[in-house]
């Protein structure tokens, strides 16, 4: 089907964008096959691009808290932030930092 090929196109864009850029994307985009789908998913208590748009705020917030606390660090290393956790580490040591992981 057509949304198909512009869903997969759209993720792997999206993906590409956060990747290139090591900024944490919010995936966004209705895949549907009718008008109606569309009314159902983007209105009313089931508005799916409110919900976008709050996930993309507190990822901004959350990385510019990370950023924040690693002392003045500019880019960070990857989609973690840059917060860098040695593995072989008791997980009581690591140092607990912003966010959900």
């Amino acid at each position: 089907m057509h949304f198909e090929y512009i869903s997969d196109a759209v993720s792997k864009g999206i993906m590409n964008v956060g990747i290139q850029t090591n900024i944490p994307v919010v995936f966004g985009v209705l895949t549907c096959l009718t008008e109606e789908q569309v009314k159902q998913r983007s209105s009313d208590d089931n508005n799916h691009g409110y919900d976008w748009g709050k996930t993309a705020v507190e990822m901004a917030l959350l990385r510019s808290e990370a950023i924040g606390s690693m002392g003045g660090v500019k880019k960070p290393s990857g989609m973690g932030f840059g917060v860098k956790i040695d593995l072989d580490d008791e997980p009581a040591k690591r140092e607990k930092g912003p966010g959900f992981f």
